[in-house]
């Protein structure tokens, strides 16, 4: 625990960040991240799951070296969003994409799903989904469109909203993504830098659905890898105007912050992965994203520990995950209820509660 309070340690850093791991077994990388470095989480993609009860088992073994090494549950998450974006296949409870949920289903459907969605994720050991999209799609030339609940405001902060409360009530904690906003986007920010195209200094129709998310208690924002001209000449990600002045002052959020990905071309394709966290992290953000490159992460913690006018910010984001990952339940340590569960079928889960 000493090492926490070396300001010059990589782990101290290191709870700063939330990683991805190779494979669906708690290998040696894995390991060396979560015990020597001491993330503060990991995300699960496709090559980490196979199966609920391997899930299951992943998370428990995870779990158990991060509270060994530093006392604190990782956070786990996972992108279960539904539609072309859900890493949990069948048995688990397959979501429909958000707009068709926005033109067909009713805000009483989206948090009856979302709690039946939050409840398989916590029973097999993730804590955070990284959902609901709060983008509020344009037009179909947007990437987000088939991931936007739809184009009116009102209806995507409703239903994200609802989301929310499921996630919550389901037993994990749910990401509103993505801040600012990326419905007025052309250009998919995996690929490159995406420019806000609405031209509205208020950004307002882009803000309703981040407000009511606020409102709704959501414990974690994601950032938008975009530029609005008329508020910075930086991504958001890397934007203290958006992170410190839009987000926390004027929408008054006061929990976690995560970027997306900073290996996504948006961020990668302009400067190095540790050199995009140290600026996301001056920005604002609590929690930094990185989802392949496990020498990167390293490098991150190692350039952030080097640089002594980060720890200000550093101490104030650590307090903000700490007081998160206390909060944090540990899966069931019963296998057979993860396989009674996926045995019964879609319909008949969840009766009785």
């Amino acid at each position: 625990m000493n090492q926490q309070n070396n300001l010059d340690a990589p782990s101290f850093w290191g709870r700063l960040l939330m990683v991805g791991i190779p494979g669906p077994r708690l290998d040696a990388v894995a390991r060396e991240l979560v015990r020597d470095l001491q993330v503060g989480g990991v995300i699960l993609f496709a090559r980490n799951i196979e199966a609920p009860e391997q899930v299951w088992e992943l998370c428990r073994d995870l779990q158990r070296d991060a509270v060994a090494a530093s006392g604190l549950p990782l956070l786990i998450a996972v992108d279960q969003e539904g539609g072309p974006v859900q890493r949990l296949k069948a048995p688990f409870t397959l979501i429909p994409p958000a707009r068709k949920l926005g033109l067909e289903g009713s805000a009483f459907q989206v948090e009856a799903l979302a709690r039946q969605t939050g409840r398989e994720l916590s029973l097999v050991g993730i804590n955070v989904n990284l959902a609901p999209v709060l983008d509020v799609a344009r037009g179909p030339d947007c990437p987000q469109w088939d991931r936007s609940y739809g184009q009116d405001p009102e209806l995507v902060a409703d239903l994200g909203a609802a989301a929310i409360r499921g996630y919550l009530d389901g037993g994990v904690l749910p990401t509103a993504k993505h801040f600012p906003g990326l419905g007025d986007t052309r250009v998919d920010s995996h690929q490159d830098l995406p420019l806000s195209q609405s031209g509205d200094p208020t950004r307002k129709k882009d803000l309703v659905p981040f407000r009511h998310a606020v409102a709704a208690g959501v414990p974690l924002i994601m950032t938008a890898h975009l530029v609005v001209p008329e508020w910075d000449s930086r991504a958001a990600t890397l934007s203290p105007v958006i992170l410190q002045e839009k987000l926390r002052r004027d929408l008054k959020f006061e929990g976690v912050i995560i970027t997306d990905d900073l290996e996504m071309g948006a961020i990668a394709t302009r400067q190095q992965v540790p050199a995009g966290a140290k600026e996301a992290l001056e920005a604002g953000a609590d929690l930094l994203l990185i989802c392949n490159n496990w020498q990167a992460v390293w490098e991150t913690a190692r350039l952030l520990a080097g640089d002594e006018a980060l720890v200000p910010q550093a101490r104030d984001a650590a307090l903000r995950l700490r007081r998160l990952r206390e909060g944090l339940s540990l899966p069931s340590a019963d296998v057979r209820k993860v396989k009674e569960y996926f045995r019964l079928p879609p319909e008949d889960r969840g009766r009785g509660d």
